[in-house]
């Protein structure tokens, strides 16, 4: 491999680039310093029995090299510099992101396809014996080679674990540019017209950007010949003066789903922030009692709240709660452990008496998709406080113990139907029972199928209900108060006995 390396080192090639084109995969040689890496560059190039693993010492890099790759563009020189991670640093400490993995992500300008593809047809016809037949897929890849470079010293300066193979929900994204040779591949648009039809080689002038991508870049390569290719490009690649910069540097935390149960005393708070005509009703809400201190605990940008269903402003929930979930978009903070969620469940609980919520916990992305598989299967109990028209004695009650799994045709009730689509649907109330408290009051104890509308089958709804209570006590019916019982749905997992 002497002469190729040579070539390789004389038309341009820094270090990495020299060992990705002789097909070194070993990703421990890409991880020794600068200096290292340019003993094994000048050992292929000069002694035909050197050993690209010959040179050992420690893994902080110093970029030596300041002449461009004309592979890379220097993204593998000085977008591995120490000044250059040490930026990723100062960008991880001053947003205030924590995780225990990470991932890192580029995104390289497309002119690099070209000018790959051009150094591997320099070495096929100055080396036919070795290269004939190898395609630049067989090149080791540049992104890879810079996770291997990378990834290890970010590791020990982020104090977070990383893995090459292992994806984590947090990812570190470069995007890297290069201004003087970005127009590198517009010769592909008149050079390839069944990659890009004549509409768009006629957009040329307006935006390269449309037709010119990575998939294009690489079909519109694909589809020259070597002999048309190197009459068309330069190879290997004109030298360059300046170095590929890394144009963007972001952070991103996949969602984190926190869960829980929640019990509302009030009959003045709405779940969700209530709006009408534009105008804010309430002070605050379920939603965001809970997940204002939960979005600043995990230093989130928004988050989205749901719930096994809702109830009304002027309903309470009791029992255990009602199943929660609380989506936290960007957070910056992913991994908080069980005994700081638990002081956040107090602290939550201590600053208000109208809710309480209980079982906080983190979930994953898969079990947060349990909080509304089977909606309408689950079942729900109450209890309404109902007043009737005509007096009444216990007696006059117990029928309503004999009736199970009632079917209830209900259309949209005319609460709602501003804000729903009329329908008619059918709910079952599974069982009820009513407990006498004097002659026109009594409280109704029910159990029903998730959905169904249980104020609008005390009163009827002027007969958009069938049947009703009303139509079963043969007398008209109201409700006075409705508290949920029970949500039956086993999940988040239990926490508080």
């Amino acid at each position: 491999m002497l002469a190729p390396a040579r070539s390789l080192r004389e038309a341009g090639c820094c270090p990495c680039c020299l060992l990705r084109f002789l097909g070194e995969k070993d990703c421990h040689i890409y991880q020794k310093s600068a200096e290292e890496l340019q003993t094994v560059a000048h050992i292929l190039c000069n002694q035909p029995q050197g050993n690209a693993d010959s040179a050992t010492g420690d893994n902080k890099c110093v970029n030596t090299d300041d002449i461009p790759c004309i592979a890379c563009l220097g993204i593998l020189q000085h977008g591995c510099s120490e000044e250059f991670l040490d930026r990723i640093q100062s960008k991880m400490e001053e947003e205030c992101y924590k995780s225990q993995l990470f991932s890192l992500s580029l995104m390289t300008p497309i002119q690099l396809l070209v000018r790959e593809h051009a150094v591997m047809l320099f070495l096929r016809e100055r080396f036919s014996d070795l290269y004939t037949g190898q395609s630049i897929d067989k090149v080791t890849s540049m992104k890879d080679v810079y996770k291997w470079r990378c990834g290890p010293r970010l590791k020990d300066k982020l104090n977070m674990e990383y893995h090459h193979q292992v994806e984590s929900p947090f990812l570190i994204q470069l995007m890297f540019e290069h201004k003087e040779t970005e127009t590198e591949c517009s010769f592909l648009i008149s050079a390839c017209p069944k990659v890009f039809p004549t509409n768009s080689r006629k957009r040329k002038r307006d935006s390269e950007q449309t037709v010119l991508n990575r998939t294009s870049v690489t079909r519109a390569i694909s589809s020259l010949s070597e002999s048309k290719f190197m009459s068309l490009v330069r190879c290997p690649p004109e030298k360059v003066d300046t170095m590929c910069r890394c144009q963007e540097l972001t952070c991103y935390h996949e969602a984190v789903f926190v869960a829980g149960r929640y019990n509302k005393y009030s009959r003045t708070l709405s779940q969700t922030p209530w709006v009408v005509d534009g105008e804010r009703r309430g002070e605050t809400s379920v939603s965001e009692l809970i997940c204002t201190r939960i979005k600043a605990m995990f230093m989130a940008q928004e988050y989205r709240f749901s719930s096994a269903g809702r109830e009304d402003v002027d309903v309470r929930t009791l029992g255990r709660g009602r199943p929660f979930l609380v989506e936290l978009i960007q957070p910056h903070i992913s991994d908080v452990p069980p005994d700081k969620m638990k002081l956040l469940q107090q602290e939550i609980n201590s600053g208000t008496t109208d809710i309480a919520i209980r079982d906080l916990q983190v979930v994953s992305r898969e079990e947060s998709g349990k909080l509304k598989v089977g909606e309408t299967e689950k079942t729900k109990s109450y209890s309404a406080l109902v007043r009737v028209e005509k007096p009444i004695q216990p007696d006059d009650l117990k029928f309503l113990e004999e009736i199970t799994d009632l079917t209830l045709a209900q259309k949209t009730p005319i609460r709602v139907i501003h804000r729903r689509p009329l329908a008619s649907r059918d709910r079952v109330i599974h069982n009820m029972s009513g407990e006498y408290i004097d002659s026109q009051h009594f409280r109704l104890h029910l159990k029903t199928q998730a959905g169904t509308y249980i104020k609008e089958f005390v009163h009827g709804d002027f007969g958009r209900t069938q049947p009703s209570l009303s139509t079963l006590m043969h007398m008209d019916t109201d409700i006075l108060e409705l508290d949920v019982e029970s949500v039956d749905v086993d999940w988040p997992k239990t926490i508080d006995e």
